[in-house]
C-alpha cells in the first residue's frame, strides 16, 4: 500500500466528525459541520482528496469555531462534477454552498495543495468575505512555469500516469491552467490576514525544494499581513500537522481585529 493510501486508510478508520449527505440545487454533497456559531472556517481538500483530510484539524477547531468541510463534485459521497472543473467555477460553487448552508461571511479560508489555490483565489476574488486565510502546502498559480523554465525534473505528473486518474481529477488538472489568469483578474489580498505553511521535503532535488519555497515566500509577499512557516514535514501537512494547522486558525481567530 502507497503512502497517500495507507494515509487514507488511517483517517477512514478514526473519523472524529460525522459526514452527511445531502442535497443542494439537485446535486448530492458530502459535507460535515460542527462547532459553536462563530465565524465559520472553511476547509478545501488538495486533488484527490475528500473531505476526510481535514478531520483531525477540523474537530479541533471546532472545538472553539464553527467548522465546514465538505466533498467537491466527484469526491468522497458526492454527486458527479456536471460543471467545469477550473478554480473560478470550483469556488463560486463552494460560496453558493456556504449560503445555502447558511454560513454567513467573513469566513477564515484554509486549502491544502490544489485546494489551497482555490481559497487563494476566494480570497482575492471576494476579500469582504474573508476574515483570514491558512495555505497549507499550496500549489502556486505559477510553479509549473517556472520550474520547467529552470529545467527541472518534477515540474507535472506525466501524461501516462494522468490517463489513470478519475475524470474529476484529470478536469481539475486541466482547469488549474486557468489559475493564473483568474487569479490575476481577481486582483490582490487587500488586507487580509494570510499564512502559507511549506514543507520541508517533496522528496525531490534540492533545487526544485528551492524553488517550491520560493514560490511560497513570494505568496505570503503578497499580502500587506502575510507569513510564510516552515513545518517539518510533507506535502501531506494537512494531516502530519494537523495540530498545528488547527492551532494557527484558532490563533488567527483569537488575535484582535479578526
Amino acid at each position: 500500500m502507497n503512502r497517500l493510501l495507507l494515509v487514507a486508510a488511517l483517517l477512514s478508520s478514526c473519523t472524529r466528525l460525522t459526514p452527511q449527505v445531502t442535497t443542494v440545487d439537485g446535486a448530492r454533497v458530502e459535507l460535515v459541520t460542527a462547532g459553536p456559531d462563530t465565524p465559520a472556517v472553511v476547509f478545501e481538500a488538495g486533488l484527490g482528496s475528500d473531505w476526510s483530510v481535514w478531520d483531525e484539524a477540523a474537530a479541533q477547531v471546532a472545538r472553539s469555531a464553527r467548522v465546514f468541510a465538505y466533498s467537491r463534485p466527484g469526491y468522497g459521497q458526492s454527486g458527479p462534477a456536471t460543471t467545469p472543473r477550473d478554480p473560478l467555477h470550483i469556488v463560486e460553487e463552494l460560496r453558493a454552498l456556504l449560503t445555502a448552508q447558511g454560513l454567513a461571511p467573513p469566513y477564515v479560508l484554509v486549502g491544502h495543495s490544489f485546494g489551497g489555490t482555490y481559497m487563494e483565489l476566494f480570497a482575492k476574488a471576494h476579500p469582504n468575505e474573508v476574515r483570514a486565510v491558512v495555505l497549507v502546502e499550496p500549489r502556486h498559480r505559477d510553479s509549473t512555469r517556472e520550474c520547467e523554465a529552470e529545467g527541472l525534473a518534477g515540474c507535472t505528473m506525466s501524461a501516462s500516469f494522468v490517463k489513470t486518474l478519475p475524470r474529476v481529477q484529470q478536469e481539475e488538472l486541466t482547469g488549474f491552467a486557468l489559475a493564473s489568469e483568474q487569479l490575476r483578474s481577481a486582483g490582490d489580498f487587500g488586507g487580509v490576514p494570510v499564512r502559507v505553511l511549506t514543507a520541508t521535503s517533496h522528496g525531490e532535488s534540492e533545487a526544485w525544494e528551492r524553488l517550491w519555497r520560493s514560490t511560497h515566500s513570494a505568496l505570503a509577499a503578497e499580502a500587506t499581513d502575510g507569513e510564510q512557516r516552515i513545518l517539518e514535514g510533507s506535502h501531506n501537512l494537512e494531516v502530519e500537522r494537523a495540530g498545528d494547522i488547527a492551532r494557527l486558525v484558532v490563533e488567527l481567530i483569537s488575535e484582535p481585529d479578526r
